[in-house]
């Protein structure tokens, strides 16, 4: 029988240390502890299983928010049966507030679904009012369009990764110029962040809107210079045809320049799915998304995960009131904890 601290070791060694259950195992078996990869996946999947109200209820709580960040990235699930992999899913809403001053703690609840559909996102934002920041991907624009409570403001950083490619060669001058304008873009909110949201709207008006303004006039004059199937020309498309969204930030200082905040909360689930291969099926899937949640919302509170799940799951174990689950949410946890 594992103790909650040893459960809690194997959960935050596979999911935010990356290290697989037979490496665990391994690893194990050279202190002369011989645990194999099958007891060790029973007892992730029990943990995972303890913490989903705290991960049902941080999801209510974000979507209780002003502004979310959404993304979504691929997941490789076990298919039993046709003993092969197929595509699943990660969809992941973040908040971070902290670029304009805002007080509500950051965290990501990461949702599992088994395919990229806009039913999946309707599923995962059901009931939300508010700005969510995303890319240029159809569900959302589904989304919004089905719940006029939804406004999107699009990511500048997907723009510029359209160009990027195209500059490399350095024989794109139209990419390396709309490269440089972008650039100017972000020079003005590194010197806006952490401001209050109202002087970063008159920062933007004052300083930004005039160059996005002249970005988009200069981009509609290229494209109506070149060929209409050349790249070029689709990244500029790309770009007009998102410009609602696009420049939405402007007129609204708790609104980023881009969806990097949720970005950056996915890459450790892309390092894990390196390492790990694949989830053992759709449960396998919901498990680790679960886990990466809490995961990862440690990570940007400042919580050391080690601690939180090992205090989290005695509590969860010993009959943890329903009524009192937002005591368990990492950011409550730090301050009490993690001196």
């Amino acid at each position: 029988m594992p103790t909650e601290a040893t459960v809690a070791h194997v959960l935050v060694s596979r999911y935010a240390d990356h290290l697989p259950l037979y490496r665990q195992s391994q690893i194990l078996a050279r202190q002369g502890i011989e645990i194999g990869r099958e007891v060790l996946a029973d007892w992730a999947g029990t943990g995972a299983t303890e913490i989903v109200p705290v991960v049902r209820r941080m999801r209510e709580i974000l979507l209780g928010s002003l502004r979310l960040f959404a993304d979504e990235t691929t997941m490789p699930v076990l298919d039993p049966g046709r003993g092969q992999t197929k595509k699943g899913y990660a969809w992941a809403i973040a908040r971070d507030n902290r670029p304009w001053g805002g007080t509500d703690p950051p965290a990501v609840v990461f949702h599992y679904a088994p395919g990229r559909g806009a039913e999946h996102a309707k599923a995962l934002l059901a009931g939300y009012q508010g700005i969510l920041q995303c890319d240029g991907y159809g569900a959302y624009k589904t989304l919004a369009a089905a719940d006029g409570g939804i406004t999107l403001a699009f990511c500048w950083s997907h723009v510029r990764r359209e160009f990027i490619e195209l500059a490399r060669g350095k024989t794109a001058p139209i990419a390396q110029e709309t490269l440089k304008r972008i650039a100017a873009l972000y020079a003005v909110e590194t010197e806006l962040r952490g401001k209050p949201p109202d002087l970063r709207r008159v920062g933007r008006q004052e300083q930004s809107r005039p160059l996005v303004e002249a970005l988009f006039a200069w981009l509609s004059e290229q494209l109506a210079r070149l060929p209409g199937g050349s790249p070029t020309a689709g990244a500029i498309r790309y770009a007009l045809n998102h410009r609602d969204g696009l420049v939405r930030f402007l007129d609204d200082g708790r609104i980023e320049l881009d969806n990097n905040t949720v970005e950056r909360a996915i890459r450790p689930i892309c390092l894990s799915r390196k390492n790990a291969l694949f989830a053992s099926g759709d449960d396998g899937g919901a498990r680790w998304a679960a886990v990466a949640s809490l995961v990862e919302t440690c990570k940007l509170n400042g919580v050391d995960p080690q601690r939180y799940f090992t205090d989290v799951l005695t509590r969860l174990v010993n009959g943890w009131p329903n009524g009192h689950i937002d005591e368990l949410m990492p950011w409550c946890w730090a301050p009490n904890h993690n001196g």
